[in-house]
């Protein structure tokens, strides 16, 4: 064996997802688009700020969180992945390590009380974030944690409780990235293209098309896997755990998850839980 690559479902080189925060109305907006385009993807729920059932804003304000019956009504989703944001969105850096635990914790709670499903994504209030913060994240049961770094590129994450989107959707480099994810032939290591935000800014900047002509322009694509961020990040870490003889002539899936390689040029499928011969 001289080479070895990560291909997502299928074979896929690609993957997409996106990333958005804060539980605001305009999510089921976007939520349509996604029904509509088949995009999957990520909410990061701020549950100690969901509105009051009955509640009266002021008009034109565009900055409006969702009602827990709203919530649970639109995010229940098979596209949509459901992902801790902290119960109250505090500035976690500034804080007391127990406090960051409590707030992590009762998010953990209430999303999974709320969804039925188990909570390990995270996305970093403020974007702020150090080492400390990681090794809590870590002691709560977190598995991945998106920042608001943009990197401009696709590469997936070394860590993945410092994941680094490609780019935020008013990035200026947007289309051109876009053009790079589609038309790049990857023969080496695979893309993964995420977009993050907030939709009340689609709103606020009167640009719900670039959302749109983004999905319209990424979607239906037989070489991209649309995925959460949690799907991509599951798949990685069981990919992660293929175990190679010594001369390279098996590996062993020990994993739940069928997984894909291209192996010296030659695509295969690692199936859970068995041995496959790698090379002549």
């Amino acid at each position: 064996m001289n080479e070895m690559y990560l291909r997502f479902p299928n074979g896929r080189k690609k993957a997409f997802t996106i990333s958005y925060d804060d539980n605001v109305t305009q999510d089921e907006r976007l939520i349509e688009l996604m029904q509509k385009y088949e995009i999957k993807g990520t909410f990061n729920i701020i549950p100690g700020w969901f509105a009051e059932e009955g509640a009266v804003f002021p008009a034109g304000e565009t900055y409006v969180n969702v009602t827990e019956s709203k919530a649970l009504e639109i995010y229940e989703d098979e596209r949509i992945e459901v992902a801790n944001h902290g119960f109250n969105h505090t500035k976690m850096t500034t804080l007391p390590k127990l406090l960051c635990v409590d707030d992590l914790i009762k998010c953990r709670l209430k999303l999974e009380q709320m969804y039925k499903k188990i909570t390990t994504g995270f996305a970093y209030p403020y974007g702020l974030y150090d080492q400390e913060l990681i090794g809590v994240l870590k002691d709560v049961g977190i598995s991945y944690a998106r920042t608001v770094h943009s990197t401009g590129g696709f590469s997936l994450p070394e860590d993945w409780l410092e994941l680094h989107p490609t780019c935020h959707h008013d990035d200026e480099r947007l289309w051109e990235l876009t053009d790079r994810f589609l038309n790049d032939k990857i023969c080496e290591q695979p893309y993964m293209f995420y977009v993050w935000g907030h939709t009340f800014e689609f709103d606020r900047n009167d640009n719900w098309d670039v959302i749109e002509s983004l999905f319209e322009k990424v979607a239906g694509k037989e070489e991209v896997w649309y995925a959460t961020n949690g799907e991509i990040c599951e798949y990685h870490n069981a990919y992660q755990k293929l175990v190679c003889s010594v001369d390279g002539r098996r590996i062993f899936n020990p994993t739940s998850t069928d997984l894909w390689a291209e192996i010296d040029h030659k695509l295969m499928l690692l199936p859970a839980g068995h041995s496959v011969e790698a090379a002549p």
